[in-house]
């Protein structure tokens, strides 16, 4: 009986490690070979996106995070001294031109965008949130939009 019960902790710990991450089949030699190398690309492109993150981008707008998997790249802006509430009296329900074209500007200067994602192909999404974390604005960067 002490064996079964045993088992049964052992495999939902197995269970809850491979659930939240903390075990990979990789890491077993459970894993294929094709699954590895696409993991470890997406890996390697958000490494490269989220390197010297966060950074000021303006005085008012600070770049945060940079997600990529094999589906999708995105982009978390965040204006630093406004909430939700100041956010929407300063600019109304859509993002400004002018902040559009800095967003914009500042995805074109980084050489791992345009080399790496831009350049294959995909798009960008970009999301601008308020000082509480809240999404006040989404758009998206297209290849050849630089």
């Amino acid at each position: 009986m002490k064996l079964f019960i045993f088992v049964v902790v052992l495999a939902l710990v197995g269970w809850w490690g491979y659930h939240h991450g903390y075990i990979k089949p990789e890491s077993l030699g459970l894993g294929g070979s094709a699954s590895t190398s696409n993991g470890t690309r997406a890996e390697s492109l958000q490494e490269a996106l989220n390197r010297g993150l966060p950074r000021m981008v303006s005085s008012e707008i600070s770049l945060d995070r940079a997600a990529a998997s094999s589906l999708a790249v995105s982009f978390e802006y965040r204006l630093v001294d406004l909430d939700q509430f100041a956010v929407s009296q300063r600019y109304g329900s859509s993002m400004p031109a002018e902040m559009q074209s800095q967003l914009v500007r500042d995805l074109c200067g980084n050489r791992a965008v345009r080399e790496q994602v831009l350049a294959r192909g995909r798009d960008v999404q970009v999301q601008v949130r308020a000082q509480d974390g809240r999404t006040m604005y989404t758009t998206q960067l297209k290849p050849g939009g630089c």
